[in-house]
């Protein structure tokens, strides 16, 4: 029988490469700006978020105040494999934000905000055909959350100016079934090991932003957030199965064992053009395009003082998002509204999609309502993400095979209340 070497298992766990880290860029700061699809964020002017996209935009709410809201974030998908096998994933995930605003006087804002500008979440059955083939994904999580402090300043000539300092804190954690493979002799095939690959840390990073109103009425917004690059660390957990403990002592570790894991993943920048437009006293129609700077995410690096490096190449590219909303002020008490939007993803192809981020382009349909009375105002909204099929194909980081039929649903409440 053919011994496994420490380098083998070693060479195994690279399984952990696909990391967590590119995630999804998330915009659910804001549940009115979820009811129409993310247009005119920044300078819609209607609640306290516009310091997350577009800080100038602080200029417009002329009260100061705070909100507090929840978005509950469906994630379903059918997944099929290249010979009939099938599984499926459908979870909830919360995405929390808080947002407060002092108005100095009618030229000086200030504000700060906790909210979540990235996240990821992929989840398998141990038991699935994506869990038991190819690199084991089991699990795959990422949380970024953003504290900003902002300011804004209004000038004289329609011209408001806006910066935030923004300090982030990143947590990620990855787990895989450890696969044997035929060069590695006679457990080819098999289960061998469970690995938990998990990081968190601190970095800084900001957003700058200008906007010009032409009248009361009609609005422009031009904001850039700059990309941060951290250097979190933690520990890769790796737990040999009780089946297979005897190679244990050959490869000279324990049952389980612990490891040091550090990576360096660096989260775009982008830019967010953003307008406005109050058609009589009923309507207001906005629009919102973003621009994602996702082609330095060519590679991921991660280390584990177990395994060394664990680069993979993503080979993503920058992505653009579309969106149109509209409002409809139906009294001083009732707002109406509804969106569409489109959203590129930064995958350039099957073969550099991964089980662990199996991204698409999807199209947004959305709509909410707000209801205000006196100082209070409370906000609801909803939307559904129609994802394009998607294929991981002979991928380049050896991922099994899967075709991936997927939608999302969002149900948004937010309550607002004004000095």
């Amino acid at each position: 029988m053919k011994k496994l070497s420490v380098a083998a298992v070693l060479a195994l766990l690279t399984g952990v490469n696909n990391a967590y880290a590119a995630g999804y860029q998330l915009n659910e700061f804001s549940v009115i700006n979820l009811g129409r699809s993310f247009a005119g964020i920044g300078v819609s002017g209607d609640d306290y978020s516009a310091l997350a996209y577009n800080p100038a935009g602080m200029t417009l709410v002329k009260r100061s105040g705070m909100q507090t809201g929840l978005t509950m974030t469906e994630v379903a998908s059918k997944i099929k494999g290249d010979n009939g096998q099938k599984t499926d994933m459908d979870f909830m995930i919360p995405l929390p934000s808080m947002f407060g605003q002092y108005n100095v006087n009618d030229k000086l804002f200030l504000g700060a905000g906790v909210y979540v500008p990235f996240g990821l979440a992929t989840r398998y059955r141990n038991d699935s055909f994506v869990a038991e083939g190819g690199n084991g994904v089991r699990r795959s999580e990422l949380e970024v959350i953003d504290m900003n402090v902002s300011g804004a300043y209004k000038l004289d000539n329609g011209l408001s100016l806006g910066a935030s300092a923004i300090v982030r804190y990143i947590e990620g954690s990855l787990t895989s079934n450890v696969i044997g493979k035929p060069s590695y002799g006679p457990l080819n095939g098999k289960n061998i090991a469970y690995s938990d690959f998990r990081v968190k840390g601190w970095t800084m990073t900001a957003n700058l932003g200008a906007m010009y109103e032409f009248d009361e009425n009609t609005r422009i917004g031009l904001s850039y957030r700059f990309k941060s690059t951290q250097r979190p660390t933690g520990k890769h957990y790796v737990t040999v199965r009780d089946a297979y403990a005897p190679y244990a002592s050959l490869l000279h570790l324990n049952t389980f064992n612990r490891f040091d894991s550090v990576s360096e993943p660096e989260l775009p920048a982008s830019w967010i053009l953003s307008g406005y437009h109050k058609f009589g006293e009923k309507w207001g129609t906005s629009f919102t395009v973003k621009y994602t700077q996702w082609h330095r995410f060519y590679t991921f690096p991660a280390l584990s003082s177990g395994t060394g490096n664990l680069d993979v190449d993503y080979r993503w590219k920058d992505a653009w998002s579309f969106s149109l909303g509209q409002d409809y002020y139906l009294n001083d008490n009732w707002t109406l509204r509804a969106g569409l939007a489109w959203d590129e993803t930064p995958v350039p192809s099957n073969t550099y999609r991964t089980n662990r981020i199996p991204d698409t382009d999807r199209l947004w349909a959305s709509f909410g309502f707000s209801y205000t009375t006196g100082n209070h105002q409370f906000d609801l909204g909803y939307a559904h993400l129609f994802m394009m099929h998607g294929k991981v194909w002979n991928s380049d980081s050896g991922d099994v095979n899967a075709k991936y039929r997927s939608y999302s649903n969002m149900y948004g409440v937010q309550y607002q209340y004004r000095f």
